[in-house]
């Protein structure tokens, strides 16, 4: 039996207020996600990635089409109701972290517990647990600057799961680390995928997006599956149709001899 669908974007669209008129940013995108896949959506920037990801975390609403999330139909609620979907079912991971620096791992963790109003002492059981999970069990009384990055980051990844969100939405969760580190987040991504969580993954390297199980590419605020990415454009983005054929190049090499 299929897993049930998390997540359904039909005919999205973005424009923004530009002087008299208004620019496009996203053009009829459609997306679906099932619970416990692991999603990437890749693009270069100016892509509109960032755009998609702040409509999906619905932190901007879209200007037409509909979008529906663990049953909630986005487009319908008021900003106090996408508050609570933001806290409940969305489990953000950002690249620069976004911890509260004033506060250690363990509060940083429990905060959102605070705005879902779970009692105190849950709150902390379920943060330690947590910070255990991600390896940072004798880290949780540090606060931020005391930490690595890829231990800062591995807060935020405990912080995005606390309220048990029906996604993990991560954006460039790897963009501030070196590789070594961000291998080790990648593989942390990859255990509570295979655990049942569901996630989705905004980036701009390949390879990143490599990890994930499935991969689909955003181009000039167009969506496209990794099988109509493939028949438009090669491994560099270039399109198929814009590249000289070999009679064609070799003409041009005969032409500069």
């Amino acid at each position: 039996m299929a897993d049930k669908l998390i997540l359904s974007m039909r005919g999205i669209n973005k424009s923004y207020p530009l002087g008299d008129g208004s620019v496009q940013v996203l053009f009829d995108v459609d997306f679906d996600v099932r619970q416990k896949e692991f999603v990437s959506i890749l693009g270069p920037s100016g892509s509109g990635k960032s755009t998609l990801m702040n409509i999906i975390g619905c932190l901007d609403t879209a200007t037409s089409g509909s979008y529906v999330l663990n049953g909630k139909d986005i487009g319908s609620l008021k900003d106090r109701q996408l508050a609570k979907v933001r806290n409940r079912d969305i489990g953000f991971v950002f690249q620069q972290f976004q911890l509260l620096n004033r506060m250690s791992a363990l509060d940083n963790v429990v905060l959102p517990l605070i705005y879902a109003r779970v009692p105190s002492r849950e709150r902390r059981a379920r943060a330690t647990v947590l910070l255990n999970k991600v390896g940072l069990g004798d880290k949780m009384m540090n606060k931020p600057k005391q930490l690595s990055g890829g231990q800062q980051q591995r807060v935020a990844i405990a912080r995005a799961m606390v309220t048990d969100p029906a996604i993990i939405l991560a954006d460039e969760p790897t963009g501030a680390l070196d590789q070594k580190t961000g291998a080790q987040i990648m593989e942390l991504f990859e255990q509570l995928n295979a655990e049942g969580k569901t996630i989705i993954m905004i980036t701009h390297d390949p390879k990143i997006a490599r990890r994930a199980k499935r991969i689909v590419h955003i181009l000039d605020g167009r969506l496209y599956t990794q099988e109509e990415y493939d028949a438009i454009y090669d491994e560099d983005g270039v399109r198929w149709e814009d590249k000289p054929t070999i009679r064609e190049r070799r003409r041009r090499r005969l032409e500069n001899v």
